[in-house]
């Protein structure tokens, strides 16, 4: 897994609970240079310890957090190695992400395949990330079979063997990692960040490694380093879900704790510096202008000010909280001041163990005075007041603790949010969130608080280049059904959860944009957003810890689910300690909403200026390829889109239409009883019934005759797709999955393991109610090109299921029926799953149905479909060069 994904998707902002810049320092005794760590003050006795916690360190060194949470049917294991590319050197850069490749590649009692065969038998999800100060791998099964799941993980963390034979082909799999990072031109300008923030120490360089780093690198090299840190006394555990702590401590200890610790020593260079040490750091001069070059298409004019890297978690989250408030303000001021020459600003801060800075981005025209509009923000906020109301302290800890539950919902990601902390911070970092303590602190160090150093000011520059152009070709919910004036309600009890959460999927989406604009949804969703975070609304709810979510990110993986043109939706999750109140204050705002001509601008003005996301410019070769592919497979939206932005007048004709109950469905997770919630909901209705249209799905066209279509795009990267569409049985669609399954597992292994080929890919096939795609889709690099576009014909044929077996094919559903699971655990998800299922199959069950049909799956049934439907006809073939 990318550690600059995850890194930048889940990772935690650092923390230290001292209240100034202190220089006391401990020294740790595993290892043979000291290393610098700053002592947590923070009063941990004043914060309350969330229910089931056991905190124990084993004889080894290895510390240990178990959160008991006996409603999962899963249990998460993630172990954090203290090594990331933190404590590397020019020589040794990428190192710790490397070996976190190399540690699925064989034990002294497991082959690669066994590794992958015994996760996938017990159906658990085995995975890791690397980061700047740790290592993070993570182990998550049903609950029965995690002792199985933590003799693989300490098998692997302790005597893997770095199989020579597959060093060459991981070295592969990680340069095509940095290929796919260096395809987007975000990662270049942040590249050109780190080497002047953090000349001198080992933050200046990228985790990933670069391709020198990672083509010179030995085996022995990095099986030393393996050695040297992946010991017991470097490591944290943390264990979530449903156990018994005695008896999970007892297992820990049988399984970790009979690894002997050792002594971490890291690398005395003059003149570089690692891990928290700042004795060599040299950031660049301040108040000089630094001017680099990336190849996005973007101006980008960026100010770091330093400041204090020794306060907490809570005031670094507080300070984002005042600017992205102040954000709001100073982008009015520069517009009226520096009119078309400024466009955009993103205030944020950026902290680490040895230095932080609040960090400003201003995206401007090349004709813009970058002195002047430096000088303008610089005098702005060196006279900020950066006070935190008592309401905004209030549903600030709220939120706090109520993130704390969301992700002991899901192990995994307890594991990965917290990756940062327990290695920086340890254990008690981790649970100061759940209390209040830290925030009352960091509320009085922000009202002290001043920004009051000269910036460092980078000027990053679009890098000139020739523009080339391309040639053309569940179980236990209840349905309380609604006749078309009110919702319709489905509600799911968890007696034992101490969590609300609430779906609105809300419907006809496509049909209603078509006539009242494009973006009609995502404005409309961003104003109620807006009005929900309003003075009024935030003193309401304060104290319900709500989290609230009413548009999808397309950049986040996890929102794939809400790319469908059909339905927008909000996402509400709260503290279930006020159910009553927090769905009356809900309904209350939703029903007959209608938006401020303030918040229309607002939310239109965002949608008119450059996305954040993609400031450092697109890779073009990508949208040219998936625009091409995508025109080819599916039929064409019949609800034509007119305009991008609709009027105000038109946004309020469509909320009309759109945002009311008739058109919704609800899906509720708590700990109140169905009957009880429906009486919650009596009052949201409508005085008539709603529009109705059928339900719109983009279809797969059953293509006539082949295509095959070559472009040059012009990237660092290039894109193949190759596929073919075939009608279907829908009784056959649960073993054709299985058949996916398998094949998926076959082709990503030969193309990516066996000839290191590839880094993300997708291969398998793609499943509508009467049709399937049998396809490949990968990028790589443009040398590949011509090795890998003949192989893939062979593999759709009877040949990639001669020697599967019943074992092989138990494997691959436990695998993906436990993801599954894993993916259904938080009480969101779940009422999202629920309403998917009665909106598009008018069952609210069919999501498990299926799950439990594919259970049943046997090895014949795939050989049957695969008989049925696996010939080629009239493949579709893309390449982008």
């Amino acid at each position: 897994m990318s550690g600059k994904l995850i890194a930048s998707l889940f990772l935690a902002v650092f923390a230290f609970s001292i209240s100034a810049c202190s220089n006391e320092l401990v020294i740790k005794e595993n290892s043979r240079k000291p290393v610098y760590t700053k002592t947590p003050q923070t009063d941990i006795l004043s914060n309350p310890l969330p229910k089931g916690v056991t905190i124990q360190q084993l004889d080894n060194g290895m510390q240990v957090l178990l959160i008991e949470n006996p409603v999962l049917p899963m249990v998460g294991v993630n172990v954090v190695v203290k090594v990331g590319s933190a404590y590397e050197t020019f020589a040794s850069s990428g190192m710790s992400h490397m070996l976190e490749h190399l540690l699925f590649n064989g034990t002294t009692s497991r082959s690669q395949k066994q590794l992958y065969d015994d996760v996938d038998r017990i159906g658990g999800y085995n995975n890791a990330n690397t980061s700047e100060y740790f290592t993070n791998y993570m182990m998550v099964t049903p609950a029965e079979n995690i002792r199985k799941g933590m003799e693989i993980q300490a098998d692997m963390l302790f005597h893997s063997v770095l199989p020579e034979q597959k060093f060459q082909k991981e070295k592969g799999i990680v340069l095509e990692e940095i290929s796919k990072s260096l395809a987007n031109a975000d990662e270049q300008a942040e590249r050109n960040v780190i080497s002047l923030l953090f000349k001198g120490h080992a933050l200046s360089l990228p985790t990933l490694g670069t391709y020198s780093t990672i083509e010179a690198m030995k085996r022995d090299q990095v099986y030393h380093f393996y050695k040297n840190n992946y010991v017991p006394n470097n490591m944290l555990m943390s264990v979530v879900g449903k156990f018994d702590s005695a008896e999970m401590l007892k297992m820990v200890n049988e399984i970790y704790g009979q690894e002997a610790p050792g002594k971490v020593e890291r690398e005395d260079i003059p003149g570089w510096t690692t891990g928290f040490e700042t004795k060599t750091l040299k950031p660049a001069n301040q108040g000089q202008i630094y001017h680099r070059f990336y190849d996005g298409k973007q101006e980008q004019l960026q100010l770091y000010f330093k400041i204090c890297h020794q306060k907490s978690t809570s005031f670094y989250e507080f300070l984002d909280i005042k600017l992205r408030d102040k954000e709001k303000i100073f982008e009015k001021i520069l517009k009226e001041n520096f009119k078309e020459s400024f466009q955009s600003l993103k205030m944020t801060t950026r902290t680490t163990p040895v230095a932080a800075y609040v960090q400003v981005r201003i995206n401007i025209s090349g004709q813009a005075d970058a002195g002047k509009i430096a000088s303008f923000v610089t005098d702005k906020l060196k006279k900020c007041d950066w006070q935190l109301s008592g309401d905004e302290l209030q549903t600030e800890t709220a939120k706090a603790r109520t993130a704390f539950l969301k992700n002991i919902e899901k192990p995994h990601m307890f594991g990965i949010f917290n990756a940062h902390e327990f290695a920086v911070n340890g254990i008690e970092g981790v649970l100061a969130s759940y209390g209040s303590a830290a925030y009352s602190k960091a509320r009085k160090d922000l009202t002290e608080f001043k920004i009051d150093s000269v910036p460092i000011i980078i000027f990053q520059h679009p890098a000139e280049r020739e523009e080339k152009t391309s040639t053309a070709e569940s179980g236990g919910a209840k349905l309380f059904s609604a006749a078309g004036k009110s919702a319709d309600l489905i509600v799911k009890q968890n007696a034992a959860s101490n969590l609300l959460a609430i779906h609105y999927l809300i419907k006809h989406k496509a049909p209603l944009e078509s006539k009242f604009g494009k973006a009609a949804a995502k404005i409309l969703h961003d104003c109620f957003g807006q009005r929900m975070k309003s003075e009024t609304n935030k003193k309401i709810s304060a104290g319900w810890g709500i989290s609230l979510k009413v548009n999808d990110n397309p950049f986040f993986p996890m929102d794939d689910r809400y790319m469908n043109p059909d339905y927008g939706y909000i996402r509400l999750e709260a503290l279930a300690e006020d159910i009553p109140g927090v769905i009356h204050f809900l309904n209350s705002q939703m029903q007959n909403f209608e938006p401020t001509q303030a918040e229309y601008r607002q939310a239109t003005a965002k949608m008119k200026r450059p996305n954040p996301m993609m400031m450092g410019g697109r890779d073009m070769a990508k949208k040219i390829f998936n625009e091409t592919y995508k025109n080819l497979l599916y039929e064409k939206n019949p609800y034509p889109q007119k305009k991008e932005i609709p009027s105000y007048e038109e946004l309020l004709a469509f909320a009309k239409n759109y945002f009311r109950p008739g058109n919704m469905i609800i899906s509720v997770v708590s700990p109140a009883a169905p009957e009880r919630v429906r009486e919650m909901f009596a009052a949201f209705s409508d005085s008539a019934a709603s529009a109705d249209f059928p339900v719109y799905r983009q279809e797969l066209i059953l293509r006539q005759k082949a295509q095959t279509i070559d472009k040059q795009g012009g990237g660092k990267r290039s894109y193949l797709f190759w596929g073919f569409i075939k009608k279907i049985n829908p009784a056959d669609k649960a073993a054709l999955k299985a058949l996916s399954l398998i094949l998926s597992d076959k082709i990503i292994f030969d193309i990516r393991e066996k000839q290191g080929m590839a880094y993300h890919m997708s291969a398998g096939i793609e499943l509508t109610d009467n049709k399937a795609l049998f396809y490949i889709n990968q990028g790589t690099r443009p040398k590949n090109v011509d090795k890998l576009a003949p192989q893939y014909p062979g593999f759709f044929s009877a040949a990639m299921l001669k020697d599967v077996t019943e074992a092989d094919l138990e494997k691959s559903l436990s695998m993906y029926l436990g993801r599954m699971m894993f993916r259904r655990l938080s009480s969101i998800n779940q009422g999202y799953y629920l309403g998917y299922s009665y909106y598009f199959h008018n069952d609210i069950n069919y999501d498990q149905k299926f799950l439990d049909e594919l259970k049943k799956v046997k090895l014949a049934d795939v050989k049957r479909v695969a008989g049925k439907y696996m010939q080629v006809e009239n493949p579709v073939s893309v390449i982008v060069r």
